[in-house]
């Protein structure tokens, strides 16, 4: 669309604009005033009837009132209506006062009641009419009694008187329309016509085209002085520009080349810059371009540090934790520029990893230290005792070699869970091609039968109930054999070890959309709330002295964890202390 259809347009428009809105305000305060006249002419019409009723009032009778106001209705053209303090209609100039409902719940006879002048505009369900009210309260002399004279009009009557001199508004409004569009086009022709060609270089500089041609004109006047400025502006921006684009694509590639997040901040406290590293490490979605820091970060850790370095002016750092929305450790470095705008630099390095590793690390030598520990002390122990002459007794002997036995057996089975969650841990996933050959069409119940049937002896010694009544469906996954017997085994062993004697265990199997849900669950002693989230933790038992009188090395839960992983599943756990427990997996049906 053209300079000159724009101007035309924009500038018709708001004239109109105001004559529509100075019409509407005039037609608005006609409708106003004509609606104050008739609230007037109502409201003396109301107070004549009650001086002429007031003889009649005092002891009102219908037909005596019924005469006065018919009279008064013929000649002042206004419907009267009187009502009495309990809604009957004692006279009525349009209808027979005693075949009229009673009119005590009509909000302007509400109003009268109170003592206040009533006043509505509503529909009547005598006359059928939309109508206008105005009700007066009068109180008899002898204060015996309450009565209220109402007059009304007709909405159309009121209407009709303003007609005629709404339509002339409206058609001064046309009038004046017509010549504003004729204003419009004198005007708009005459302003845009020396305009048309600066605007259209002005966008093609604000596009970019700096190379764009600006013909100078010889004559005089604003306008050459306007292209000429033009001229010399697009010179010089586009000098600035190159240099710019140059600068800017150079610390583009080196920001997005780094891993680490930056941010450049003020003196005043104001974010000039932050690479996409940053935004992500504190999940940032809009551009926190001029914002203050403090409302960007929101760590108080952070903060402290950038103001500090604000402050003395001096770099400093400090290794920053941050909980949500997961745990991750940086390592914050804020250095003071030496530029001239006095800016300070925010490099945080994600050190998360590296700090996840380090408590891996010393949680699993911690760990395994103490486990193996225990029965390494217990054999040495028993062992010097044999050599201290133990072994002549052979009742002691037998004692001894026994207790030796099972800590060997401890120790096995401790490296053993160690050599199996070495092997899942070292796996992110099942490969689909089957580079390791373990993959093959299983079906789960057969697995879990097998389980079953390796810890039978177990669990009929505690007499326990186990179910598991699968459907005639066969329920076949891609999966490793072996590691799923592995992740039965241990999951029902544990349910078999903390249920008490005469106690149940279950499996139950769902099949739901493109996942097979194995639940197991017991009613045993439960795990507390408070273990939970821990119980996947390598080595972590809740009750470490019963755990290992039961034989448990603590890794049992951890590998079962892995495997459900490596296979694309998940699990759950759901439990209440001395309930029992419902560890629930999702396993996909392919892998």
């Amino acid at each position: 669309m053209s300079i000159f259809w724009k101007q035309f347009i924009s500038s018709f428009l708001i004239i109109v604009l105001v004559i529509f809105i100075f019409t509407f305000l005039i037609i608005s305060e006609l409708n106003k005033y004509d609606k104050y006249l008739t609230k007037k002419r109502l409201l003396t019409t109301a107070n004549l009837t009650t001086e002429v009723l007031i003889p009649a009032l005092e002891n009102p009778q219908i037909d005596d009132v019924q005469s006065v106001v018919s009279r008064l209705g013929e000649k002042t053209g206004v419907r009267i209506t009187v009502i009495d303090e309990n809604g009957l209609v004692l006279g009525e100039t349009d209808k027979n006062p005693r075949e009229m409902e009673n009119h005590s719940e009509r909000p302007e006879i509400k109003q009268a009641f109170n003592n206040e002048i009533g006043e509505s505009l509503r529909y009547s369900t005598t006359l059928q009419k939309e109508m206008f009210y105005v009700a007066v309260p009068y109180e008899a002399k002898n204060g015996t009694s309450l009565t209220v004279i109402r007059t009304s009009l007709p909405l159309s009557i009121i209407q009709q008187t303003l007609l005629p001199l709404e339509s002339k508004v409206i058609y001064t409004g046309i009038v004046l329309t017509i010549l504003a569009l004729l204003l419009s086009l004198v005007v708009s022709k005459t302003t845009t016509k020396s305009l048309a060609g600066i605007i259209n270089i002005s966008e093609e500089l604000a596009k970019g085209n700096l190379n764009v041609d600006i013909p100078i004109s010889e004559s005089k006047g604003e306008i050459p002085k306007i292209t000429m400025a033009l001229n010399h502006m697009a010179q010089k921006l586009n000098e600035v520009f190159k240099q710019l684009s140059h600068e800017k694509n150079q610390i583009e590639a080196v920001l997005s080349a780094m891993s680490e997040g930056v941010m450049v901040v003020s003196e005043k406290g104001k974010i000039i810059l932050t690479n996409n590293i940053f935004k992500e490490m504190f999940n940032l979605t809009d551009d926190p371009f001029q914002k203050s820091y403090w409302e960007v970060l929101r760590n108080k850790e952070v903060i402290k540090l950038i103001d500090g370095v604000l402050q003395n002016w001096k770099p400093d750092n400090k290794e920053v934790f941050y909980l949500y929305p997961e745990e991750r450790y940086y390592l914050a470095n804020v250095i003071p520029l030496t530029s001239p705008e006095r800016e300070i630099i925010v490099v945080m390095f994600n050190i998360t990893e590296f700090k996840k590793l380090e408590n891996i690390k010393a949680d699993f030598i911690a760990n395994v230290s103490h486990e193996l520990r225990t029965p390494l002390t217990a054999i040495k122990g028993y062992t010097e005792t044999l050599e201290e002459g133990a072994f002549e007794d052979p009742q002691e002997q037998k004692h001894f070699i026994k207790i030796i036995k099972r800590h060997a057996d401890r120790l096995i089975n401790i490296v053993s869970d160690l050599l199996v969650l070495s092997e899942v841990e070292g796996r992110d996933v099942l490969s689909q091609q089957n580079e390791n050959g373990d993959l093959e069409d299983v079906n789960v119940n057969e697995v879990i039968r097998s389980s079953l049937e390796a810890l039978k002896s177990n669990a009929l010694e505690k007499e326990l109930k186990v179910s598991f009544n699968p459907s005639d469906k066969e329920h076949i996954i891609t999966a490793s054999r072996f590691l799923l017997e592995q992740m039965f085994i241990n999951l029902i062993d544990n349910a078999v070890k903390y249920t008490p004697d005469h106690g149940e265990v279950g499996i139950e199997i769902t099949d739901k959309n493109e996942y097979l849900t194995i639940e197991i669950y017991d009613n045993g002693i439960g795990i507390p709330k408070d273990s939970l989230p821990r119980i996947f933790e390598r080595f972590y038992r809740v009750d470490k002295t019963r755990s290992r009188k039961m034989g448990g090395t603590g890794l049992g839960l951890s590998i079962v964890k892995h495997i459900v992983i490596i296979h694309g599943g998940k699990i759950d756990v759901e439990s209440e202390e001395g309930k029992g427990s419902r560890f629930r997996i999702s396993l996909p049906k392919k892998v």
